[in-house]
């Protein structure tokens, strides 16, 4: 028995030695899937930083591009405001000079605006109750053509309207500022700005 006590060891001992080197193979192979695995997993990662960080400066760049933008439209938006209250401080002093100075520059803008044809001249109700003595006289004197005064009041604050034919010309002091808006705000903001 003892002969194949010993072919049993062999057997064994074969056995061992082949599920051995099995075993050694297969731990091997693991090794080298879990190596491979590891490089792919640090290629993977190391591509996902690089992709994460282009996105986090893009969105860095947009966010620095939109703030710019934002503070450029509230600087205009700003600016503007500025020049439109320097503006309605402009007309609110024109409408407020003294009398002798308002007529004046009544007196003037009649002469620039008159036309070389007879017409008629309306004011407001403020300023009809307010004219100088002989002032269609003096009117007379710088008008390029015959103006009669209305007996009607117009409806503006301050200013004229001047009436030819049935034609009138705004010269109230509300619509020669809106009319002249761009060209005063643009001479506004040079001197603001």
């Amino acid at each position: 028995m003892a002969g194949i006590d010993k072919m049993i060891r062999q057997i064994e001992d074969d056995t061992k030695s082949v599920c051995d080197e099995i075993l050694s193979s297969a731990r091997a192979k693991a090794d080298k899937i879990e190596a491979d695995a590891k490089l792919e997993a640090d290629k993977i990662t190391a591509e996902g930083k690089k992709k994460s960080a282009a996105h986090v400066a893009d969105i860095e760049v947009r966010g620095e591009s939109s703030a710019e933008l934002e503070e450029r439209r509230v600087a205009l938006y700003t600016k503007q405001r500025i020049i439109q209250e320097m503006l309605n401080k402009g007309l609110q002093v024109a409408k407020d000079l003294p009398d002798d100075e308002y007529f004046a520059l009544i007196l003037k803008m009649i002469e620039k605006n008159s036309q070389e044809q007879d017409g008629v001249i309306f004011f407001g109700k403020k300023d009809i109750d307010r004219l100088p003595e002989n002032f269609t006289d003096k009117i007379n004197s710088v008008s390029k053509g015959k103006l009669t005064l209305s007996g009607k009041a117009a409806a503006i604050d301050a200013g004229f309207i001047l009436s030819y034919g049935g034609i009138e010309e705004n010269c109230s002091f509300d619509a020669i500022f809106k009319s002249e808006a761009d060209n005063l705000s643009d001479r506004a903001g040079k001197l603001l700005f």
